[in-house]
């Protein structure tokens, strides 16, 4: 059974930007992974639009960000949501020149994903993909005038 995808919407994308005079946008994309196979047997994955995904099917979450202004953007943080729906794939997080935190606790706090931990039973334990709540992706350099990128991650439709 195919699921509309309205928990995408409520995904969320943060921009901070130093300068007041730096205009960034940023827009999400959800889509979905597909495998196409080719008359001749082969096999590609391929993305479309996430109007609709069954459980079991892995989704992409992407940030695409510009920096519209004549000068450059530094201190730029991007965060999105992992929608409850949704468990993280481990080591699919992608984006060029970024530091990647993670968050188990609704995006309270953040640390890198080896050190992500929740507690159970009073002792803490290493988070599950299934548990993280939020993704932050902060850029190590100024953005270029004019210039654009992509941070995404994979997530499973549960």
């Amino acid at each position: 059974m195919k699921t509309p995808l309205a928990f995408a919407a409520s995904a969320l994308a943060l921009l901070a930007a130093a300068p007041a005079s730096a205009a960034m946008t940023a827009k999400q994309i959800v889509e979905k992974e597909v495998i196409v196979r080719a008359a001749n047997g082969d096999e590609t994955i391929k993305r479309l639009p996430a109007d609709k995904v069954a459980p079991g099917e892995t989704v992409v979450y992407s940030i695409k960000y510009q920096n519209d202004s004549a000068e450059a953007a530094s201190d730029i943080v991007l965060v999105m949501p992992v929608p409850k729906e949704v468990a993280y794939v481990e080591g699919s997080v992608s984006g060029d020149d970024a530091n990647v935190t993670f968050s188990a606790d609704g995006g309270k706090t953040y640390v890198a994903r080896g050190r992500l931990t929740v507690v159970e039973g009073g002792a803490a334990r290493p988070a599950r993909g299934d548990e993280i709540t939020h993704i932050r992706w902060t850029l190590q350099g100024p953005v270029p005038p004019k210039a654009d990128g992509e941070v995404s991650y994979k997530g499973i439709l549960r």
